[in-house]
């Protein structure tokens, strides 16, 4: 599921946001069908009555699901007689959350203008600044780095003080699902390297990509892609919200992955760059190596099959 992340300028407090979301019929000018005039359909909701907590990095966090639907006018087709055609529905969630002085927002759509779109008039914004954009700061550097962790560092922690893993990545092409590779910091090494050597290969054309991660009791895989936007696999999740209800699950997923996981692996990834343990140069070793470990494979390989050859010969 793809999610991206906003923060509210508006200065309204996070009971402030949610109240003014759910009390629309008190501002909402309702749109009109042009064909039938008649209302079309807005509807926002909220899941949890009272609002829930978490205290993640040593900070307690409230949260609130919200879920929306609304109906538009397909542009072109306002006197088009079948509905279908004329009308499409709008519809999503909105993670909001606040540390008592920040609210943000965590949506399922992507990090573009139609999102900022749609969570202005569901705040019923008209301000260009009341909302914007949150994405995180991700480079293919990164996505290098992370290979470079698994294959090297294996189930070691990227923190001290808790346990935090790269279990495996998977590389992706382009928008698609089409895997390129698996890099695991277990198993036959020279798969590992050839897979790596694979991923690398391609990537000019790889958009994202999918670690699997170990995070204290928790096991998420999440992609991260070039524009900062975060999809979360929730159905292959294990840990310990497995038997919550779905949207408290999901909604506390969500917050662990944006608020501890991911910015932790990037404090990992520029502390490594701050002490030169990742750098240009051991990037150009990290390549380095793994060509030369594959060329010593392919010549153990040869030599086997010469000394195969020549053993058969000697037979004949």
């Amino acid at each position: 599921m793809t999610l991206s992340r906003w923060t509210d300028n508006s200065e309204n407090s996070m009971d402030e946001i949610l109240e003014n979301m759910l009390n629309y019929e008190n501002w909402l000018t309702r749109d009109l069908d042009p064909l039938t005039e008649d209302y079309l359909r807005y509807q926002v909701d909220k899941v949890f009555d009272e609002n829930k907590t978490v205290t993640l990095n040593n900070q307690e966090i409230t949260y609130n699901y919200i879920r929306y639907e609304y109906e538009r006018i397909r542009p072109g087709e306002e006197n088009n007689e079948m509905r279908s055609l004329r009308v499409y529905p709008l519809a999503g969630f909105i993670l909001v959350y606040s540390d008592g002085t920040s609210t943000q927002y965590i949506t399922n759509r992507s990090g573009g203008d139609n999102t900022k779109t749609i969570l202005r008039k569901l705040n019923n914004y008209s301000k260009r600044l009341e909302i914007i954009p949150s994405p995180f700061n991700i480079t293919e550097d990164v996505f290098t780095w992370m290979i470079y962790r698994v294959l090297n560092y294996g189930e070691n922690s990227l923190e001290d003080d808790t346990h935090l893993s790269l279990k495996k990545i998977i590389g992706f092409k382009g928008a698609t699902q089409d895997r390129l590779a698996e890099v695991r910091g277990t198993g036959n090494k020279i798969m590992n390297l050839l897979s790596t050597l694979a991923f690398l290969f391609e990537n000019e054309h790889v958009s994202f990509i999918k670690p699997v991660v170990e995070y204290q009791h928790e096991t998420i895989e999440i992609s991260l892609d070039l524009y900062g936007t975060i999809d979360i696999d929730f159905e292959s999740y294990t840990g310990n919200y497995i038997m919550h209800q779905e949207e408290e699950k999901n909604s506390l997923i969500t917050l662990i992955t944006f608020l501890e996981i991911i910015p932790k692996i990037l404090t990992r990834y520029r502390n490594d760059l701050d002490n030169e343990e990742w750098s240009i140069d051991e990037k150009v070793n990290f390549f380095t190596g793994i060509g030369a470990d594959i060329q010593v494979k392919i010549k153990e390989k040869i030599s086997a099959a010469a000394a195969e050859a020549a053993a058969s010969k000697e037979n004949e």
